[in-house]
C-alpha cells in the first residue's frame, strides 16, 4: 500500500513540473506583428462601414429623386390627358360659351 502511495507521489512530482513547463512555454500572447495586422484590419473595417453608410445614404437620396420624378411624370400624364380630352372636343371646349348670342 505504501508502495502505491509513494509511486503516486513520485508520479505527481514528475508530471506536475512537466505539465507546468508545457503550459508556460506555449503562450497565447499576441505578437507585435499580429497586433499591427489586427489594427489595420479594424481600420479597414471602419473604412468599409463608412463607405457602406455613405452608399446607403446616396441610395436613399436617389430613391427620393426617383419618387419625385415619378410624381412629376404622373402630373404630366394627367395634364396631357386633360389636354387631349379638350382637344378632342375642339372647337366646343366651353359648351356654355356662345360668342354669337
Amino acid at each position: 500500500m505504501k508502495l502505491k502511495q509513494s509511486l503516486l507521489k513520485v508520479g505527481i512530482l514528475l508530471i506536475l513540473p512537466i505539465g507546468l513547463m508545457t503550459l508556460s512555454s506555449c503562450s497565447n500572447k499576441i505578437t507585435e506583428e499580429q497586433l499591427a495586422q489586427l489594427q489595420e484590419l479594424r481600420r479597414q473595417e471602419r473604412s468599409l462601414q463608412d463607405g457602406i453608410s455613405n452608399k446607403q445614404t446616396e441610395l436613399n437620396k436617389i430613391r427620393q429623386e426617383i419618387n419625385m420624378r415619378k410624381a412629376d411624370l404622373t402630373n404630366c400624364q394627367n395634364e396631357l390627358n386633360t389636354i387631349k380630352t379638350r382637344l378632342s372636343q375642339w372647337p366646343d371646349i366651353w359648351p356654355d360659351y356662345k360668342p354669337n348670342k
